[in-house]
């Protein structure tokens, strides 16, 4: 059994797409709406409604295995203001990565982190955004690669999002890629 916590969490479809092997030991939204339907769609136990910047270490249970964060994408979309990691929306990466930080120092850092954003997310500024990003896994100690999956893979939809898995350096990676797979690593990802 692995553990999680799920931070942007909505209703908790991270948590869904996990599945029953997967443990949440935490969620959290600052949504008052996404925070009530996250509780009908997975119970009361622990959905935190509250602004990522009010949360600490010490609010955490355990070490999690995973770190997931759909961070907010509209400062990032290319229908959005442009503000990229510097806007209010999306800029919310930062305190995320904090509070990530601080339990690496209290030697509770997980093992993974997933983030997960739209694909303008690589273009914005220029990809200066997408290169903070990798920077700022790098600083914390993982080694990370980035995938584009389109819903329309699966489903009667058109909606492209970016993932970005993270692993601790100190931790064994079965497996390689040895060069760029489609769908899967997209033009701009080359």
């Amino acid at each position: 059994m692995f553990n999680f916590y799920e931070f942007f969490a909505g209703g908790g479809m991270a948590r869904a797409g996990l599945g029953t092997d997967w443990t949440c030991l935490f969620a959290n939204d600052f949504d008052p709406k996404k925070g009530a339907t996250y509780q009908r769609n997975w119970g009361r136990g622990t959905m935190v409604v509250d602004d990522l910047r009010n949360i600490s270490p010490t609010d955490l249970p355990e070490t999690p295995n995973l770190i997931w964060g759909s961070f907010p994408c509209q400062d990032l979309s290319v229908a959005g203001n442009g503000a990229g990691l510097q806007g209010n929306r999306s800029g919310t990466f930062w305190p995320f990565m904090s509070l990530i930080a601080e339990l690496k120092a209290d030697g509770r850092a997980p093992e993974m982190i997933a983030l997960e954003n739209v694909v303008g997310t690589l273009t914005s500024h220029s990809g200066a955004d997408f290169t903070a990003i990798c920077t700022a896994l790098k600083e914390l100690g993982y080694r990370f690669g980035a995938l584009v999956v389109d819903a329309a893979l699966f489903l009667p939809q058109s909606r492209a999002r970016l993932f970005v898995v993270a692993v601790r350096e100190d931790l064994a990676v079965m497996g390689s890629v040895d060069g760029p797979q489609r769908p899967w690593h997209t033009t701009a990802l080359k």
